[in-house]
């Protein structure tokens, strides 16, 4: 809509353009530019950022499909901006949140990389100049198989270097399946990281608010100390408010609560069993929102683990408890053993429900009714989704 309403603004102006012209000898008289050519370069530059915003296309830096050598993607935005006139391209380049996103989908091939792409890489973040960067890294390797675990191929960790250079001005990063890559990061400015659990080494990141954990993260994080402890040491993020874990234990999940006092919602798409029980937990926590899986089979070491966070957590700003699954009766059941052994009210119980597990045939609230009016005695409202 706001790139509509430019358009608009470029035809309000096209009609109302000065008529100097009209006043010309007929010597004087030249072709008039095309209307683009006369755009104010503040409002072309607001152009170029709403189509760079938008784009979520192709990797600017990717392997051609016979995985030899490097290409870049000169027909996407920014590049693609460049291209097109000479004035363009002097805007684009003047233009510094223009270039303060890059993704990149790391090459295949071990060897070090012709001088020319980290020179190209180093130049789009020069023209950044020093505003806060947006990454999006994706490995191949971890889709092929083919690297050995533990080993950065030297192409890799050429740019993974020039980035790492300017990671005092990350503000959100995404490390897609990249593994194995764990330098000290000083990130002052970031605000939001996806990444592998290998990849959690030593993080100062004390503006941090959104964390995505790629991998099962097992380890305890030290009671009241705003820090997660990977496999070698601690990440520093006293803001954290919102943590995604692909997989974790019921330990993980309650160090964590307990460990980040401004923590408002915690999502686990898997859980882990673990041997160890979590150590009771007095502290004032602030989670309003617990999203966790509900298995079609409760195996027992399941049941145990969530058994754990709720007998070990005290979450009296709880406001919604989401459950990635359907409420069959045995489920229900352990529902209602889990809710009787908490120290904690759950107002809203919220059931994410695969749309395959759903009779076409049959209304949602027909099929799981009966066995959802039990947990109306324990929380106030069951909502479905799906």
């Amino acid at each position: 809509m706001k790139l509509l309403h430019l358009i608009h603004i470029l035809i309000h102006f096209s009609r109302h353009r000065s008529t100097d012209a009209d006043n010309l000898t007929p010597t004087e008289v030249t072709e008039p530019a095309a209307y683009i050519y006369r755009l104010p370069v503040e409002l072309l530059q607001r152009v170029f950022l709403f189509i760079v915003n938008d784009t979520s296309g192709c990797p600017i830096i990717d392997n051609t499909s016979q995985y030899h050598t490097i290409s870049l993607d000169v027909t996407s935005p920014p590049l693609v901006l460049a291209r097109v006139c000479h004035f363009w391209r002097v805007v684009a380049y003047s233009t510094p949140g223009v270039w303060s996103r890059i993704r990149i989908v790391l090459p295949e091939k071990a060897k070090p990389l012709k001088p020319f792409l980290p020179y190209f890489i180093q130049c789009w973040l020069d023209r950044s100049g020093r505003l806060p960067l947006t990454l999006n890294i994706r490995d191949r390797h971890w889709f092929t198989w083919r690297r050995k675990p533990g080993r950065i191929p030297a192409a890799d960790s050429q740019l993974l270097d020039i980035l790492f250079s300017e990671s005092q001005r990350w503000e959100t990063v995404v490390l897609s399946s990249v593994e194995d890559w764990h330098p000290d990061f000083n990130t002052p400015q970031l605000r939001t990281l996806e990444c592998h659990h290998s990849n959690i080494r030593r993080f100062n990141a004390p503006k941090l608010s959104r964390l995505y954990i790629d991998g099962t993260f097992s380890r305890t994080v030290p009671v009241g100390q705003p820090t997660l402890t990977g496999l070698r040491a601690p990440i520093t993020c006293k803001d954290l408010r919102h943590i995604h874990i692909l997989a974790a234990s019921a330990v993980a999940i309650c160090s964590t609560i307990a460990s980040f006092p401004n923590l408002e919602t915690i999502m686990v798409d898997e859980l882990k069993p673990c041997r160890y029980v979590p150590a009771p937990i007095n502290d004032l926590v602030m989670l309003k929102s617990m999203t966790i899986p509900l298995c079609s089979v409760l195996p027992d070491d399941y049941r145990q683990e969530l058994m754990k966070i709720f007998a070990v957590l005290h979450l009296p700003m709880l406001q919604k408890l989401t459950l990635l699954g359907s409420p069959e009766k045995p489920q229900v059941d352990w529902l209602l053993a889990m809710l009787g052994v908490a120290s904690f009210q759950v107002p809203v119980v919220e059931f994410h429900i695969p749309q395959d597990m759903v009779p076409s045939a049959t209304p949602l609230n027909n099929i799981y009714v009966e066995n959802i009016v039990p947990l109306l005695s324990f929380v106030g409202e069951v909502i479905f989704c799906g």
